[in-house]
Formats: C-alpha cells, sequence, structure tokens
C-alpha cells in the first residue's frame, strides 16, 4: 500500500469522526430541549424578571437577587411576549445559543488544531456535560459560551492571515452585541487584546493596528456602557454576597494567602476542568493533565501566539477573582468562557500523549477507545434525557402538582392565589429565595387567568358546593397578619371555609429549608345562612 494513499485515508476517517461528533453534539443538544426539563429553582429565580416587566425595567435589579446581562433579558422577555410563558419559548434562546456554539467551536478547532487533536478536541466538547446542560437552562451561561468561541474563531482566522484587517473590524461589529448577551466575554476580548498586542504593535501593516485598536475601542465603550447602565446595579445588589454562601470556594483566600496556592490547585483540579465530565477536587485531574500537556506542546511550537490567545483569559478571570468582582472556578457554569480554551488544548495534550506510545497498534487501539469513549458518554446522555427527562424526579411532582392546582381545579371551580390575588404573604423572604419562584413560574404557566393578568372572581354568587373557590397559598396561610385575618373575615360573610387542606411536594434538605415546596389550600362554598364549620377540616392532608 502507497504510504501517502494510507495516510490520506487514515486522515479521512479521521474528517468523517469529527464530523460525526459534530452531529453527535447537536442531537445531544437538541435532545436536552426537547425533552422539556422540568424547570428548577435557579432558572425560575430569573425567568421571574420576565413577567411583569417592561424592557426599560430589564435595567433595575431583578428579583431573587439574579445577575444577567440586558439584552439576554431582552431577548428572554421577547420570547414570553411573543411566544407565551414556558420552558419551551423561554429555553428557546439559549438551545440556540448552545447550538450555534457546537458549530462555531467545531470551525474554531479547525482554525487551530488538525488530525487527532481536532478530533478529540471536538469530541470532548460535543460530549461534555457541563456545556449540554447550561445550553438548555434560562440561563446566560450558553449565550457565555458562545460569545467567547465567536471571539476566538474570528482571531484564529487572523492568526492565519496576519496580514488582514477584516477579522478586528469584524470583531469591532459584534463586539457589542456579544457584550450586552455575555458579562464574561469581556475576559475573552480582554485576554485576546493583550495577547496579540506585541505582535499587532510591530506589524507593518498600518490598516490591521487601525482595525486593533478600533476593535479595543469599541469594546471598551459597550462595556462601560453596558456597566453603568445595567450590570453595576445588579452587581450592588450582590456585592455582599459573593465571598459568601456557595460563591465562597470561588474566591481566593485572601485572609490566608499561604493557601492561595492549593486554593488554585484545587480550583485548577476541578470543575472548571471537566471536560468531558468531572468533579471537585482533583475530580478533573486528567482533563487538567491533557491540558498542561497540549499548553506545553504549542509552547513548543514556533508560533506561540495561539496559545496566548487561549490562556489570555484565564488570568484576567482569575485577577477579577482577586478584585472580588466575579468567581473563579466555584461553579462550572459560570466558567464556560473557558470551555473553547480547555477542550482545545485538552484534545491537543490528549493526541500529544497517545504519540508518546511506540507500538503502532497498541496506539491505535488507545486512540479508538479514546474516541469512542465520548461517543458512548454522549449517547448515554441522549439515552438518560429520554429515560428520564428530568434534573431531580422531585422537579416532576413539582411541575405535576401545579398542573393540578392551576389547571385541573379550574373546571370545578374557581382558584384564587394569596399573593398574587390578595396581595398577601406569610413574609416577605418567602418571595426571594426558594422554591417561591418555581411556584409563580407554574403559576403562570399553567392558569389561563393569571397568564391573561386577570382579576379573581371573589363573588359567592359565582360558586356553589360543587363548584367551590379554592384559596392557595404557598408555603402557608399568613395568620396572624392583620391584612390576612382582615381579608379572610371579609371572605366569610359570604362564603364558609369547608376544607383546609395541607400538601408538601418537596420537603427540603435539612439546612435547605427554603427548598420545601409546600401549600395550603382552603376550600371556600357560598354560606347559606348557617354557621361556619372552618375548622372542622383543619389541617386535613391534602391529596392529589
Amino acid at each position: 500500500m502507497d504510504e501517502r494513499t494510507g495516510h490520506s485515508a487514515a486522515g479521512r476517517r479521521v474528517a468523517i469522526a469529527t464530523g460525526a461528533f459534530l452531529a453527535l453534539g447537536l442531537l445531544i443538544r437538541l435532545t436536552r430541549y426537547l425533552v422539556v426539563y422540568p424547570i428548577w429553582h435557579d432558572e425560575a429565580f430569573l425567568a421571574a424578571s420576565f413577567w411583569d416587566r417592561s424592557y426599560v425595567d430589564l435595567f433595575r435589579p431583578l428579583e431573587y437577587g439574579q445577575i444577567a446581562p440586558w439584552l439576554f433579558l431582552v431577548v428572554e422577555r421577547a420570547a414570553v411576549g411573543w411566544l407565551g410563558y414556558s420552558e419551551w419559548t423561554l429555553r428557546l434562546f439559549p438551545t440556540a445559543c448552545s447550538l450555534a456554539s457546537m458549530v462555531a467551536f467545531y470551525d474554531l478547532s479547525g482554525q487551530l488544531l488538525k488530525g487527532k487533536a481536532r478530533l478529540f478536541a471536538v469530541a470532548v466538547f460535543a460530549t461534555s456535560i457541563y456545556p449540554v446542560r447550561h445550553g438548555a437552562e434560562i440561563k446566560p451561561y450558553a449565550g457565555d459560551l458562545l460569545a467567547a468561541i465567536l471571539v476566538l474563531d474570528l482571531v484564529a482566522r487572523w492568526l492565519r492571515a496576519p496580514g488582514q484587517s477584516r477579522w478586528w473590524w469584524a470583531l469591532a461589529g459584534i463586539s457589542p452585541v456579544l457584550i450586552a448577551v455575555s458579562y464574561p466575554v469581556v475576559f475573552v476580548m480582554g485576554g485576546v487584546a493583550l495577547a496579540t498586542a506585541p505582535r499587532i504593535l510591530g506589524a507593518p501593516e498600518r490598516r490591521v493596528r487601525l482595525g486593533w485598536i478600533t476593535s479595543n475601542l469599541v469594546i471598551a465603550a459597550a462595556f462601560l456602557s453596558v456597566y453603568f447602565a445595567c450590570t453595576q446595579f445588579q452587581a450592588d445588589a450582590m456585592r455582599d454576597q459573593y465571598r459568601t454562601g456557595c460563591w465562597a470556594e470561588a474566591f481566593p483566600p485572601l485572609d490566608r494567602p499561604y493557601m492561595i496556592p492549593l486554593w488554585l490547585a484545587d480550583v485548577g483540579s476541578g470543575v472548571m476542568m471537566a471536560y468531558p465530565a468531572g468533579d471537585r477536587h482533583g475530580g478533573s485531574a486528567a482533563t487538567l493533565i491533557c491540558f498542561l500537556v497540549g499548553a506545553i506542546g504549542m509552547w513548543k511550537g514556533r508560533d506561540r501566539a495561539p496559545l496566548a490567545v487561549l490562556l489570555a483569559p484565564f488570568g484576567l478571570g482569575l485577577a477579577a477573582a482577586f478584585l472580588g468582582r466575579y468567581p473563579f472556578g466555584g461553579a462550572q457554569r459560570v466558567m464556560l468562557y473557558l470551555a473553547p480554551s480547555i477542550c482545545l488544548l485538552a484534545g491537543l495534550g490528549l493526541s500529544r500523549l497517545l504519540e508518546r506510545i511506540r507500538l503502532p497498534r497498541r496506539r491505535a487501539a488507545i486512540s479508538a477507545a479514546c474516541a469512542l469513549a465520548p461517543a458512548a458518554l454522549g449517547l448515554g446522555l441522549i439515552a438518560r434525557d429520554v429515560a428520564k427527562p428530568y434534573r431531580v424526579v422531585e422537579d416532576v411532582k413539582t411541575r405535576e402538582f401545579a398542573r393540578w392546582i392551576w389547571t385541573g381545579q379550574s373546571p370545578r371551580g374557581g382558584v384564587a392565589c394569596v399573593k398574587t390575588d390578595l396581595g398577601l404573604s406569610a413574609g416577605p423572604d418567602l418571595w426571594r429565595v426558594g422554591m417561591s419562584a418555581v411556584y409563580l413560574f407554574h403559576q403562570r404557566m399553567f392558569s389561563d387567568r393569571h397568564r391573561g393578568r386577570g382579576v379573581a372572581d371573589l363573588d359567592p354568587s359565582h360558586y356553589s358546593a360543587d363548584r367551590p373557590l379554592r384559596l392557595v397559598a404557598f408555603g402557608g396561610l399568613p395568620e396572624g397578619q392583620p391584612g390576612f385575618d382582615a381579608r379572610l373575615d371579609e371572605l366569610r360573610r359570604g362564603f364558609q371555609v369547608r376544607r383546609r387542606s395541607s400538601y408538601e411536594v418537596q420537603p427540603g434538605k435539612p439546612g435547605e429549608e427554603w427548598l420545601r415546596d409546600a401549600y395550603e389550600v382552603l376550600e371556600l362554598v357560598p354560606r347559606a345562612g348557617g354557621p361556619s364549620v372552618a375548622g372542622k377540616a383543619a389541617d386535613r392532608p391534602g391529596r392529589y
């Protein structure tokens, strides 16, 4: 067999496999969207801001302490207005970003890598759990990933043709949109500017320098505009919480400087490097090793500019963490802007490690296994989503109970909410965190009246023993509060309480009572002139 023919055939097989992983990555992401996972509380926290606000109101601090870029909020608000309020509509834009990211990464990998290095990079990216998961959530993380890839792709194209300036003008054109969709993309843009500065400033082509300078000026202006118009208000509302609670591990221990090296090692081998999978505290060490080998291999090459471009965003993100402005490594979802760099260098590193295997047959067998493993993971993700289309089964119970309350009970009477219809609550903290956001989301999704912002019908003449009025309170009835007691006394002039039912859909975990999903329902029937029977069925456990 001719040696060149053999190499050509092997190259075609690698190219076909790389394209197959592109298709697999798209299928995984599309499946995740189509199975319609029940919303969970973190998504609902942000979705709560898309209902009663105008587009201008989206500049104000968001409900439930959320932080998200303004243009992302605008797109989601438009989806609600045009397509309705549901998981389908609110996840449409993130999923579109996720699918576009897969295609864009495939193109980016072709600019910087070739052969098996590209195959492994695309395979890792296509089947990585976190980009798939966060690509179908009502959150801006999929936009962060797409924005980062687009920036790197433009710069990679310039690296292949450094005499051309059009890629810098293209970056100048799209950067305002990307910054308005993604906050952390500024780390990628700033890193690119720093990494390319030595080559740009020493380049003889004036048009390239002009394009580079213009793009950076546009980026700076866009960032400052978005920051002062929107970001600073959200950040001020959350800044005190950045270094506490679930974000504590995402910032360097400045009060214990001697622990910073250990913190860096823990972060570097933790979920930040979880591609295609991994865990905290060293659970992603294998990916880290491949990443470092890839970085060393690129450093030994004649052109180190691509390595600088891929690594610079890490430096700016880390600097932001030291300044207390943005978390680094604590949660994978806020680090997706680094995913392109990690997957590219990890793919390159894995191919370099395999090249060190001397026996051709053994090298071929291990290479095949390294390609089949992410393929099996990807197919497993699809099978898992189809067989169990939910994050946790409790989310399904919450959605089905809400459907029963707001849709199943409507034909058999009226349903009113203590919070949204009467303006009363057991406590303000109940509506600042926790499952109350999921409650409001499902109310608006399943209740035609609430979705149309209709007024509750509290006229006793419109109800009967067969068609009672059900008064729903999330978390519990605000008994003892003058407002609620007075309103209940007013209702009792025309109604009597026939039944009081308590429902606990999710008990919540110890120490996380805010995840408790519980309801109380008063069933009211028109008063027929006899004494009230309120309390005779008090605290009876409800069933549905």
